[in-house]
């Protein structure tokens, strides 16, 4: 099992982070989009450096493929209010601007809950078989994490993802959970195409870390709407095995032909 110092930043001061990606969290053209959106969540996280504001959301713009190395990633404190703070922030490699984020952090307030969406009745992970995913690429990120695929049709998907590297089920997961499942256009076009992550936001719905949650899996739900101008959506809905929604992610990918090249992650 892999280590989670594959997450470690180092603090340089000024709101500048640093942190040494290696080609294990490699995919199509560059690092796995996931994981520089785990990146960022944690060094906003560091910089608010308080439990009772956790990070409520974060949305990546990908501006061009990240390559292994050296990351920094600045963050910048747009306001900090009493109950809301607002950041910025971007991730550069070798003085190239790869990504642009912004995050919220809040406290808990008063106001009633309700929710208007359960989690699917599905098998319980160890009653799902192994080796179900369909794997057009063998990418390094694949190797990361243990996939097991219960429905897949042209409008949604199923899956159960565990992590093989150390930790707790945590913003950082869940993020890369939703990210890391073959999306749900490369099964509804009819030739193979890549699917690159042109922005992402994620919405934090429960509180996390999930506590004693290492080496549990999480359930994965996604959903597309339609591929309109080689744009498509996909929602993400990740769910903690006893069946808490943990978190939601949106994402505007572009669909292309496998042998026309890639841009993007």
């Amino acid at each position: 099992m892999r280590n989670a110092g594959g997450f470690l930043l180092e603090d340089l001061g000024g709101g500048l982070w640093g942190h040494d990606a290696d080609e294990a969290w490699w995919g199509f053209n560059g690092l796995f989009g996931g994981y520089l959106v785990s990146l960022a969540a944690r060094a906003c996280e560091a910089t608010v450096a308080d439990p009772a504001r956790p990070l409520r959301s974060i949305t990546m713009q990908f501006l061009r493929p990240a390559p292994a190395g050296r990351l920094l990633i600045e963050v910048t404190t747009e306001q900090a209010g009493r109950s809301v703070w607002f950041l910025s922030g971007r991730i550069s490699v070798d003085g190239k601007l790869c990504a642009l984020f912004l995050t919220t952090a809040a406290t808990d307030r008063d106001g009633q809950e309700f929710a208007n969406r359960t989690m699917p009745d599905v098998p319980r992970f160890a009653e799902t078989p192994a080796d179900t995913m369909p794997r057009i690429f063998a990418l390094p990120v694949f190797d990361l994490f243990e996939e097991r695929e219960i429905h897949r049709d042209g409008s949604g998907v199923l899956v159960w993802v565990r992590p093989r590297f150390a930790g707790e089920i945590d913003l950082s997961l869940v993020v890369m959970a939703c990210d890391v499942v073959p999306p749900v256009a490369i099964g509804r076009v009819s030739d193979p195409h890549l699917a690159g992550t042109i922005t992402l936001t994620a919405h934090v719905r429960a509180p996390l870390p999930v506590p004693d949650s290492a080496g549990e899996p999480v359930l994965v739900e996604l959903h597309t709407t339609a591929s309109t101008g080689g744009h498509v959506d996909e929602t993400a809905f990740a769910w903690s095995p006893d069946g808490r929604l943990l978190a939601e992610s949106h994402q505007l990918r572009f669909l292309r032909r496998a042998g026309e090249g890639f841009i993007g992650h």
